[in-house]
């Protein structure tokens, strides 16, 4: 997803007060300053040094989505505008004004307002809780795409965080486009069964978390998991389909266990259908065993499930 305007508006304000800011402190030291006690000169530098320093970690911060920081170094730099003249004191004004729209906030949250559209590829769906399990690769593997749908541009950044409560919106979205092309299974998924309210009060009431890949500020995947006795569980891990064949699950994957070794517990656990190869071999080259079966009777159909588990810390 692009910065949205306001971001662009705020990036755009603070060069334009840097470029000032500079013109400014060079006419300055070219004036005659010999009516200047040395005092009150270091204090000045020291002055205009704090106030493009500001401006600098301001310009940074942005970029980095800190939203408190940042909204502290920009009343800071509104204080320091303020000797300046007057253009100076209403750009930070602006500036300041611009954080509390709502588009500045949902870039600052990482929300992403445009998920990725779903293209004729399948998607790197792993349906967790024995529903629709799917990964399907040419030679089936899920590292192995052809050449020219596995690079990715040089400046591409994939980040990933937990997830909040206000972004349900964007896991919803994001596991109905990835399970969307299993509707038709037998039996369906029951992803698609689930909605947006339901996932909001779970996040709430802290009974489940998730996690969301970004590529280049745009959510492509997440995954869903709980905290379950001495293991971590997840399940619904989902990639849109035009960003598949990425690596993308394992990152994911590898993030849950990250979280599992943190809080110090045995082992990361999930469960795949088990007519699905194509994930029972992407797990077990992971490090996962299968350590129980299962089979879930539905009035669409039945499921064999395999409940999968990796040590961790070991």
């Amino acid at each position: 997803m692009l910065k949205p305007t306001s971001v662009r508006v705020m990036q755009f304000i603070l060069y334009f007060k840097i470029i000032m800011f500079v013109m400014g402190a060079v006419s300055l030291f070219n004036a005659d300053l010999s009516d200047v006690s040395s005092n009150n000169l270091t204090s000045m530098i020291l002055f205009l040094a704090l106030s493009f320093l500001s401006m600098i970690l301001l310009v940074i911060l942005i970029n980095k989505r800190k939203l408190v920081l940042s909204i502290l170094i920009a009343f800071l730099v509104l204080f320091l505008s303020l000797i300046f003249n007057q253009l100076q004191v209403v750009l930070s004004f602006v500036l300041i004004l611009m954080f509390f729209l709502k588009s500045t906030r949902s870039y600052f949250r990482g929300e992403n307002t445009q998920p990725a559209r779903v293209s004729g590829r399948q998607s790197e769906v792993v349906d967790i809780e024995g529903e629709e399990v799917q990964a399907k690769v040419e030679d089936g593997s899920e590292e192995a795409p052809a050449k020219s749908t596995l690079r990715l541009k040089k400046d591409s950044e994939v980040t990933i965080r937990e997830a909040t409560p206000d972004d349900a919106d964007t896991i919803y979205t994001l596991m109905m486009i990835a399970f969307e092309e299993y509707r038709s299974a037998i039996p369906p998924s029951s992803a698609l069964e689930e909605s947006e309210e339901s996932i909001l009060t779970a996040l709430q009431e802290q009974s489940e978390s998730a996690a969301i890949l970004y590529e280049d500020d745009t959510a492509v995947a997440m995954v869903r998991f709980k905290y379950v006795g001495e293991s971590i569980y997840f399940y619904r891990l989902s990639v849109v389909p035009s960003k598949r064949r990425r690596g993308y699950a394992k990152r994911l994957v590898k993030w849950i266990e990250k979280q599992g070794i943190s809080k110090a517990l045995n082992s990361s656990v999930c469960r795949v259908r088990q007519s699905v190869q194509n994930n029972l071999v992407l797990y077990q080259d992971m490090g996962y065993e299968v350590v129980d079966q299962e089979l879930i009777v539905r009035p669409a159909g039945t499921i064999k499930t395999l409940t999968m588990e990796k040590k961790l810390g070991v």
